[in-house]
């Protein structure tokens, strides 16, 4: 199981990430946005009519470094993946695969019940589940 966090809602923070996530959205129509973390994940998201389920590809990532953290109607999920430093001299002929910290900020639909969502993590995939709340369809 994949632990997680849980903060009560503060209205400035949540409004200082909704126009952070608006303004990265114009660059990134104006320009490719430079991220501070060396990588970013990709992610899937969709919902049932149960519960929106989020899914993370982070191959390489150990379970113990992710961390989710809930803060009102923002989902934060962060950890690093491990650079494979060789052991000697190595010279690289090519180097694809990023290392480091990530950090993936996404907004939660006001419907979502922040106590009930669920984490596991398989085969270098994380998927988060989140329940619907009772305002749900």
């Amino acid at each position: 199981m994949v632990r997680i966090r849980r903060s009560p809602p503060a209205p400035m923070l949540d409004l200082h990430r909704r126009m952070e996530q608006v303004l990265e959205s114009l660059l990134r129509d104006v320009k490719p946005l430079e991220s501070p973390a060396p990588w970013i994940p990709r992610v899937d998201i969709f919902e049932t009519a149960e519960e929106f389920v989020v899914t993370l590809e982070i191959p390489g990532v150990d379970r113990e470094e992710i961390d989710i953290m809930v803060e009102g109607l923002c989902l934060t999920v962060s950890g690093a993946r491990p650079d494979p430093s060789p052991a000697g001299c190595v010279r690289w002929h090519q180097m694809e695969i990023a290392h480091g910290r990530f950090e993936r900020v996404l907004a939660l639909p006001q419907e979502v019940d922040p106590e009930r969502i669920t984490a596991t993590c398989k085969d270098g995939f994380l998927s988060i589940r989140i329940q619907r709340g009772s305002s749900g369809r």
